[in-house]
């Protein structure tokens, strides 16, 4: 069965919130209530668990001046009342804006348990497209 229109804009609003907070240095630690202990980061093959760690990979200091442009983003039910996303798009460090880095953002998102329909990030892997 594939996700219906609100689905896709929940869909659309996670993507949305997600980058947006990412490419704002002075608001990233915010992402940490998306992340559980259980939750796993893979960035450029650089394995960090638990959302403390992964803030700390997400806020390092040569990510203080990006902004993401997204391109694609799909998703899929998966087990367990999960969902599969899968984010394309382009960075661009230090406003480079004319060498854009493209970029492939996977995320597995996680029913939290005891409060319905909200979800956390229980695996997210990124990786840049070279």
């Amino acid at each position: 069965m594939y996700p219906t229109n609100n689905f896709q804009l929940r869909l659309d609003s996670f993507v949305q919130h997600y980058f947006n907070t990412f490419d704002n240095a002075d608001a990233r630690n915010n992402l940490l209530s998306l992340y559980r202990p259980e939750s796993m980061l893979v960035w450029e093959g650089s394995q960090h668990q638990g959302a403390q760690n992964i803030i700390s990979a997400l806020t390092k200091p040569e990510l203080k001046v990006v902004k993401t442009m997204i391109n694609t983003n799909d998703a899929t039910p998966s087990i367990n009342g999960g969902v599969l996303v899968v984010v394309t798009g382009n960075l661009a460090i230090d406003n480079a804006f004319d060498k854009p880095l493209h970029f492939t953002a996977t995320f597995s998102l996680q029913p939290i348990p005891g409060q319905p329909g909200g979800f956390f990030v229980y695996s997210h892997i990124f990786r840049l497209i070279l």
